[in-house]
């Protein structure tokens, strides 16, 4: 949930004010706090415990921090006294909350009950819960503390919405607190716990959550058009990562349309790696192809002729969605308990057209999308997942909107190509092209060699896990002071099925464009499945490390492999 807002702050010089200036709201000048700060490093030389040396303040380093306490007391986090203005934060965080009694409370719960008390004093740090008991109690819940917007409870958005940058001059404040709820630490207005997604032992029989927007209020583009029960706008985050949740729910239901699920099943979804932005984009790619035979238009004929293209829209066509490495030292769930066998014909094909696939999604936003943005020097979107919703929104709506969005602009504009069909067409198939031609340049040269060969583009050569610790070196996985070489020459990190947005962790740069882009550093922490019944829970699960943090030790790296290939082992439970 959206728990923090930036400001746009009017600053004055205020004599009056501790720090000497004071922001402007509502026609009032208010202090600005002064809150001293001191850094130390350590000595490089020291010889002793706590050598330190005190930094004095200049450059990067502040001699105070400056709080607006109305932003619960807030840091101004970039201020620019010639121009009187600044940008402060206000997060439910910056108030003392009361997380620990939460896990107190549920360390000694008996049921449902104890665990629906102790969430409530989990205020800051939105989670998704997953609850089962041995009664069959199944539920799902997520908490913070979300703060109410004075101009969204009124039914408006004064100004810009909470996802950007709030003018601080009045009008779009938190709101005191007038109806406290149980356990509440911030002193502002927040949503009850009724108010917030959850459900308790669903119709369906079952629920998912992979980050995905837990009760749909984003899916239309629009996250400010809900209302709360008692009036005011229902608002909880601008949008989440969808991908995940999707193909879980769609292998869920594809598990339970031939009887119930069994905790193989879930293993097998946990280590799916099946793309679903594949299962809508490689049908236009397809297409895209066809159209292209059989058209006048020169700039689309020319590329439905181009060999290279033809035969890599047909690996695509052949392909099942999957991302396997295709390479002999790459982990995939296909193979068991960290032991790893060739690749087959069909994996080494389907490897080369996730390859391809990647390289040409993106391309694809990089033709459309960044096409507009970078001539005007904006950004990216923060979440590449919504670089992918709005050309599937504009491919889905391309009959009635011919490629042009809400804001005016076409996204799919060729010079001297006249129809808008031909020139989605032309996006579609020139990104293919434009994938190719990337494959065999210098940028991947430490993948592919400069081949033309498509069926040397493995995909385990470009996407890899690395396990970076902070101490470097040694430390890394690889090598794991020798626990763990390195796999492949002159490519660091360790080759592993998945990718974007698979259910099975992997995601990497959208526009990843090079050899080393397309490397990933998190997965799943706790690979976890249980089952609860009268008898007890029992539970398996997969950790990407060992049980011991000493180098020298057996245990220290021991049960990485078989988390890279996937597989778990008996997770023992103590119950009281």
């Amino acid at each position: 949930m959206d728990v923090t807002d930036t400001y746009l702050e009017q600053v004055q010089p205020d004599p009056a004010a501790p720090s000497g200036l004071a922001t402007v709201y509502k026609g009032q000048l208010e202090p600005v706090m002064a809150i001293p700060e001191v850094f130390k490093t350590n000595n490089p030389a020291a010889s002793q415990d706590d050598d330190l040396t005190v930094v004095p303040p200049g450059g990067a380093i502040p001699a105070d921090t400056l709080i607006v306490p109305r932003r619960n007391n807030g840091p101004i986090i970039l201020l620019n006294q010639a121009a009187g203005a600044a940008l402060s934060v206000q997060y439910s965080g910056f108030s003392g909350t009361r997380e620990t009694d939460t896990f107190d409370i549920w360390d000694n719960a008996k049921g449902l009950g104890d665990f629906e008390r102790g969430l409530q004093f989990f205020d800051v740090g939105d989670q998704n819960w997953a609850y089962s008991d041995t009664h069959g109690n199944l539920a799902y819940f997520t908490s913070s503390e979300m703060p109410v917007r004075e101009d969204l409870q009124a039914g408006t958005v004064n100004g810009q919405p909470p996802f950007l940058i709030r003018n601080g001059t009045g009008g779009n404040e938190w709101l005191p607190v007038q109806h406290p709820q149980p356990g509440q630490a911030i002193p502002y207005e927040i949503l009850p716990q009724s108010e917030l997604p959850h459900v308790v032992n669903p119709s369906a029989g079952f629920f998912v959550n992979g980050n995905n927007d837990p009760i749909g209020t984003s899916l239309d583009n629009d996250p400010l058009n809900q209302f709360r029960p008692g009036g005011g706008i229902y608002y909880l985050n601008p949008g989440y990562d969808g991908i995940r949740g999707g193909r879980i729910t769609q292998l869920l239901r594809a598990k339970l349309a031939h009887g119930k699920v069994s905790v193989t099943d879930m293993q097998a979804i946990q280590a799916d790696t099946g793309l679903l932005d594949a299962q809508f984009f490689v049908p236009y790619v397809l297409r895209a192809l066809r159209d292209a035979k059989a058209s006048a238009d020169p700039t689309l004929a020319a590329l439905g002729k181009d060999a290279a293209v033809q035969q890599a829209v047909g690996r695509l066509a052949s392909w099942d969605l999957t991302t396997p490495t295709g390479i002999p030292q790459g982990y995939d769930a296909a193979d068991r308990n960290g032991q790893l066998l060739p690749p087959s014909r069909h994996e080494i094909a389907d490897s080369v057209a996730a390859t391809i696939y990647a390289l040409w999604r993106g391309q694809f936003v990089h033709n459309t999308v960044d096409a507009f943005l970078d001539p005007l020097q904006l950004p990216h979107p923060q979440n590449d997942e919504r670089s992918l919703t709005a050309l599937q929104h504009l491919l889905q709506t391309f009959g009635q909107t011919g490629g042009v969005g809400a804001s005016g602009i076409d996204f799919f504009q060729v010079p001297g190509v006249a129809s808008a069909a031909d020139r989605r067409d032309v996006l579609l198939l020139r990104s293919v092209q434009g994938a190719l031609d990337e494959a065999a340049g210098p940028s991947f040269a430490a993948a592919f060699h400069g081949s033309t060969n498509q069926g040397d583009y493995r995909w385990g050569l470009l996407h890899r896990i690395v396990f970076a610790h902070p101490m470097g070196g040694q430390f890394d996985v690889p090598p794991a002071f020798g626990h763990f070489p390195q796999p492949l020459a002159g490519l660091p990190g360790v080759p592993r099925d998945g990718g974007y947005d698979t259910v099975n962790v992997g995601t990497h740069d959208l526009r990843a464009a090079d050899a080393n882009g397309f490397m990933f550093d998190s997965g799943g922490a706790n690979r976890y499945v249980s089952t609860a019944g009268p008898g007890g829970v029992t539970a398996q699960t997969s950790l990407p490390g060992g049980t011991s943090a000493i180098p020298g030790s057996p245990f220290y790296l021991n049960l990485l492999p078989g988390w890279l290939t996937a597989d778990a082992f008996p997770l023992y439970t103590l119950s009281t």
